[in-house]
């Protein structure tokens, strides 16, 4: 595809220029525009969500727990709570 340019009406340019200061990492406003484009897009269907992987982090060997996805809700009610600072 050829490169495209676009001009942004003065409110959504100082705003995106806030933004990328607030970041304070390498992003560009290549990056961020098309990360915009991209949300716009798949919100409205016309680009397949790009796929996740799942990782799930498995308990340690001898947690003590058993057939945690049968008796989920037992094992998380015995969990010790943590207090709130």
């Amino acid at each position: 595809m050829e490169p495209q340019t676009i001009n942004l009406p003065e409110p959504l340019a100082s705003a995106l220029l806030s933004y990328m200061r607030d970041r304070q990492d390498s992003a560009t406003p290549n990056i961020v525009i098309q990360a915009a484009v991209e949300e716009f897009l798949t919100q409205r269907g016309y680009l397949s969500p790009p796929k996740k992987h799942l990782q799930i982090t498995p308990a340690s060997r001898g947690s003590g727990y058993h057939k945690t996805s049968i008796n989920h809700d037992s094992v998380i009610a015995n969990l010790p709570t943590q207090e709130q600072p």
